[in-house]
Formats: structure tokens, C-alpha cells, sequence
């Protein structure tokens, strides 16, 4: 039975699969500079992927999902700064309080709906950042500084693993029996719930898991960085950028995160290094363009306008 179900595994989650275990195999081998941003593109990936489980799948924007990846980046810091926890210790502790804090935001979040449920999570990661200010133990509003060495392959494992368990998880919600909760909340919330869909519970249980891998992902983004600081862990951007991603690559779909990462952080890096600021400007136009005319994004657009890519790309 599940040698059956192995091999029903469509061909993007086999191309993805494939992409994956390449770069795991190769990574020992490839330049440090090069590995750096590989790390940080799967950061960036890992991020696209978390906002996709509750955005992409549900339709309900969050301008405020950095706060879970803020938080996750804390974790970390507290951990092995206080704790003395190992780093891989510290960005499933990062997981775990993204988690709880999903749970908890959620069940008062996500009772609003469109505009209101965006403002909310907007509200709660503004309110977030001057409670951080304020609490002593995180660093008492200057940030937590750690001194641990510099371990590229082990962050690179460690937000791989991070990445891949996501790609499975969204395989596995969208192909299985919650997928069909799932499609008829994001279609008609109201129908869903005439026809026996609990959304409430639904939507709870994908915005915990986004919350779970975006902590996690900041977890490692602070163990790169060697710190967690308020300004730059509660930076707003982060939620553009990741709005961006599953708006450019595909809300909803499989691929699109990942593409949509790519879209967004090579341009972002690229710029960042020329023209600071102009990335950002791009990158908006860029999904203005793409909301306007092809919202569907990237992946979706494919599957459209190119019907032999429909069994292949999802």
C-alpha cells in the first residue's frame, strides 16, 4: 500500500524531491561564498512556504507572519545564549513558540475574515516588536548577540530539513482529505461550512503549522546571523517578501513557493548589492503586474496557458 502510494507521487514533488537531494549530496563541495546565499535562499524558501500553508491554501492574507519567524529567531538566541542549548536545539525551540503563538494569535485572528484578519495580523506584529523592546531577557531592546562560530553546512541541513518536511506537508494537505476542507473554504467559507467543513479547525490547524516552520526558519536565519534583534527580526519587509513569493510563484500550488523564492531573493541579493532600495520597488511592480493580469502566478499561469503542463506542475 504505501509503495502504491509512493509511486501516485506526482512529478513536481518528484522534480522537487530530486532538486533537493542534489543539493544535500553536493553541498560539502560547493564555495562557501555560493553556499552562503544558497542558505539564505532557502531561508527565504522555507519562509514562502510557511505563509503558503495559510495564505496560499486558505486565501487569507497575513501582513504580520514575520512575527513568527521574529519569535523563532529569539527562541534561538535565548536558548543557546541563556539556556546554553545547542543551535539545533534552539531552532526547534524556535519551531516550538512559533507554534504556540499561532495557536494562540489564531484563535483570535482568524475569527475575521479578509481585510480585518490582514489588518489583525499587521496589529499583532507592529504590538509585538515594543513588547520585545520592553523585555529584559531578550536582550532589553538591543538584541541578543551570540558568539558561535561560523557553521555553514550545518545551517544548510538544518533549513534543508526545515524545507523538505514543508514541501511534504503541503503534498500531503493538498492531496488529502483535508485538501477538499481546504479548497472549499478558500472557494466559499460559508458553503464549506453549510456542508460540514469544521473551518474553524481547519484554519487553526494550517495557520499553527505555518507559524511551527516559520519559527523554525527563523531559528536558523539567527543562528546565521550570530543574534536576534529587534528591528531587523520584526522588519516588516519579511511579510512583503513573502507575500511576494506565493503571489509571483503560485498561491496555493505546490511549486510556486519555491519559484516565487527564487523570483524574489536572486533579484533582492543582485540589487542589494548595487542599487540598495531599488529591489523592493522592482519587486512590487512586479506583483502589481501579476495581481493585475496574471494572478494566478507563475505555476498557475503555466498550467493555464499551457495544457501539456498540467499533469506535470502543480
Amino acid at each position: 500500500m504505501r509503495l502504491r502510494a509512493i509511486r501516485s507521487f506526482g512529478p513536481t514533488l518528484w522534480g522537487i524531491v530530486t532538486f533537493l537531494v542534489v543539493l544535500a549530496a553536493t553541498a560539502p563541495w560547493i564555495p562557501v561564498f555560493l553556499l552562503t546565499v544558497l542558505i539564505q535562499l532557502l531561508i527565504f524558501s522555507a519562509l514562502s512556504y510557511s505563509l503558503n500553508l495559510i495564505t496560499g491554501l486558505t486565501g487569507y492574507v497575513s501582513f504580520g507572519h514575520v512575527v513568527f519567524m521574529a519569535f523563532g529567531s529569539y527562541a534561538l538566541a535565548f536558548g543557546v545564549g541563556t539556556l546554553n542549548l545547542p543551535p539545533v536545539a534552539g531552532v526547534a525551540l524556535g519551531a516550538v513558540v512559533g507554534l504556540a503563538l499561532a495557536l494562540g494569535i489564531g484563535l483570535v485572528t482568524l475569527r475575521f475574515r479578509g481585510v480585518y484578519f490582514a489588518i489583525a495580523t499587521l496589529v499583532v506584529a507592529v504590538a509585538a516588536l515594543y513588547i520585545v523592546l520592553e523585555i529584559k531577557e531578550l536582550g532589553d531592546g538591543q538584541g541578543i548577540i551570540l558568539n558561535i562560530g561560523f557553521e555553514p553546512l550545518s545551517w544548510f541541513y538544518t533549513i534543508w530539513v526545515i524545507l523538505a518536511t514543508e514541501v511534504l506537508v503541503t503534498y500531503w494537505i493538498t492531496h488529502g482529505r483535508i485538501g477538499y476542507g481546504v479548497r472549499s473554504i478558500k472557494s466559499d467559507e460559508d458553503a464549506a461550512k453549510s456542508v460540514g467543513v469544521n473551518a474553524a479547525r481547519v484554519k487553526l490547524f494550517l495557520y499553527a503549522l505555518s507559524g511551527l516552520f516559520a519559527g523554525g526558519a527563523g531559528g536558523v536565519y539567527a543562528w546565521t546571523a550570530s543574534g536576534a534583534f529587534p528591528y531587523q527580526a520584526f522588519n516588516l519587509m519579511f511579510s512583503l517578501q513573502m507575500l511576494a513569493m506565493i503571489v509571483i510563484g503560485g498561491m496555493g500550488t505546490l511549486l510556486g513557493p519555491l519559484i516565487g523564492a527564487v523570483a524574489v531573493y536572486i533579484p533582492s541579493y543582485i540589487f542589494l548589492t548595487v542599487l540598495i532600495g531599488f529591489q523592493f520597488i522592482i519587486i512590487g511592480i512586479v506583483v502589481i503586474i501579476i495581481a493585475l493580469f496574471v494572478p494566478e502566478g507563475i505555476v498557475g499561469s503555466l498550467r493555464k496557458y499551457v495544457p501539456e503542463l498540467r499533469g506535470f506542475i502543480e
